[in-house]
């Protein structure tokens, strides 16, 4: 299975860009229960991307221009003292890895490769953490 994105680029020299009147891309690895969170995503200009694993999410952002990262908890559990997050980050450095969690846990400290850490409860404050870190 590919992991290339299909259709979206324009070639210029060895870069990759989004093809005009593309929208950002933006990596959501939260299984299926955040619909109204893609919903939201998609009404606000940006184009989701789910893979079904870690390792697909890797692949994807190794292959493709990708503006951002979600990642539900649930995704971050760290083996070896390595995250899904430092993982996005090495193959990735510049992206934006925002850390989807249960409840109001918030204002807990980011882990290590995540940027910003938003409650699941406010699909909005994503969308506002986007416009923040996603160049336009």
């Amino acid at each position: 299975m590919s992991t290339q994105i299909t259709g979206l680029f324009n070639t210029v020299g060895k870069k990759k860009t989004l093809a005009k009147g593309q929208r950002n891309l933006v990596l959501m690895l939260v299984g299926g229960r955040y619909k109204l969170l893609e919903n939201l995503l998609d009404r606000n200009g940006y184009l989701v991307i789910a893979p079904a694993t870690p390792d697909q999410a890797v692949a994807v952002c190794l292959n493709n221009r990708i503006s951002a990262a979600i990642i539900d908890e649930t995704f971050l559990s760290e083996a070896e003292n390595w995250s899904l997050a430092q993982s996005l980050k090495a193959v990735s450095p510049h992206i934006p890895v925002v850390l989807l969690v249960r409840g109001s846990g918030a204002t807990r400290s980011a882990p290590h490769g995540v940027d910003c850490v938003v409650s699941d409860r406010n699909p909005g404050q994503v969308i506002d953490t986007l416009e923040k870190c996603v160049p336009q």
